[in-house]
């Protein structure tokens, strides 16, 4: 009876779509020539073993180095500019949430509820702190703090130079969720963290006591399943402004100051966010890149050729977004009119990490473990 009723659940979470939305398993065809674009290759490294699903490994630049950690336990660190590796660490267990970078920490969270600082300079292991569940999102460092969010619906703060844990906020998870969670996003005094319930909220960095909480999306539907309303992508501030969007809810402009939501858009954000002077950008469920003013949430473009890509965050690259997918391509889009203006395969693997963007250096990590640094040059 229980193999009947698993079947049976799995053939109705593939009819209501969830399985396409998320695995993007058939993506759209093009042409595999980069149109209009010259793509250079500067350095790659191997970092470790396939990714497996649901853990968010994403390198990190601070101090002209980049940072990035593997499942079966490697964190490396390399310069920037030549690709050298200065320093490995190997730790016994698996990664499921990296890198954080700050303060001359690297952090990374385990399956097996753990948080570990390693010297940025060094690789050495500074301490271990045990947490409540897994982590499946980068740590925060910064402020003399290392800030986690853990799959049980916990922030955990931690001392950046003991590892004693300061305080613990806790939302309750819903009966079902989509796989991971955001990152705690610090400002000036503070964190704000994003739930599976739809929930904003920012904390107070020196006692974990909220200083204000936002409904990002309620729940809608019947089933637990069209009810899922997952802050997945990390909030995103610039200025005054949050920004901050639930898979099959809304992305909405919030007053970082007292909470106060300036504007909603019905926008079903997975893959992530990134800000502008004048625009906010965001990757949806159903592979749409959306641009909207930042003031209103005025429409200004929305791109549908990827649809039915896993895309991740964009991120600002010169005068356009580059955003990579689960087809193994990094795209490269205008900001001011959305037109898809290069693709390049990457490889052979699903990419699912957010490009690094150093000044006109893009560093990008694969699902297979290679880390590689181009740069794309528009042809005259």
């Amino acid at each position: 009876m229980r193999a009947a009723i698993l079947i049976g659940l799995v053939v109705w979470l593939t009819g209501c779509g969830g399985a396409s939305l998320i695995k993007a398993e058939d993506p759209p065809a093009f042409d595999n020539a980069v149109a209009g674009a010259q793509v250079s290759q500067h350095w790659q490294a191997r970092v470790g073993a396939d990714t497996p699903p649901g853990y968010r490994l994403e390198p990190a630049l601070f101090d002209d180095r980049v940072f990035a950690a593997a499942a079966d336990g490697r964190v490396m660190a390399f310069e920037a500019d030549t690709g050298e590796r200065v320093w490995r660490q190997s730790l016994d267990a698996s990664i499921t949430g990296a890198v954080g970078v700050g303060e001359d920490g690297v952090a990374v969270g385990t399956a097996d509820a753990q948080v570990i600082l390693m010297d940025a300079s060094s690789g050495e292991v500074q301490w271990r702190r045990g947490v409540s569940s897994e982590v499946l999102a980068p740590p925060a460092v910064g402020q003399g703090s290392v800030v986690v969010r853990t799959g049980d619906g916990g922030v955990f703060a931690l001392d950046a130079e003991s590892g004693q844990q300061r305080w613990l906020y806790r939302r309750n998870v819903p009966a079902l969720s989509l796989r991971g969670h955001s990152s705690p996003v610090l400002v000036n005094g503070g964190v704000v963290a994003g739930f599976d319930n739809g929930r904003l909220s920012a904390l107070d960095l020196d006692t974990g006591d909220p200083a204000w909480e936002a409904t990002v999306a309620v729940p809608e539907g019947r089933s637990d399943l069209e009810r899922m309303i997952d802050i997945d992508a990390d909030p995103t501030v610039a200025g005054g402004d949050l920004f901050a969007g639930a898979y099959q809810g809304r992305l909405a402009g919030i007053a970082l100051a007292d909470g106060q939501i300036a504007w909603t858009r019905d926008v079903s954000v997975l893959g992530g966010l990134a800000v502008d002077d004048n625009y906010i950008y965001a990757t949806d469920a159903q592979g749409y890149i959306w641009a909207l003013d930042r003031r209103n949430g005025a429409s200004v473009w929305r791109l549908d050729a990827l649809e039915g890509v896993s895309l991740t965050a964009p991120r600002r690259y010169r005068d356009g977004l580059i955003v990579a997918g689960s087809d193994g391509y990094l795209n490269w889009i205008g900001r001011r009119d959305g037109e898809l203006q290069a693709r390049h395969a990457i490889g052979n693997a699903r990419l699912s990490a957010p490009p690094l963007v150093d000044e006109d250096q893009i560093v990008i990590l694969d699902r297979r473990g290679r880390l590689q640094a181009i740069s794309i040059e528009p042809n005259n």
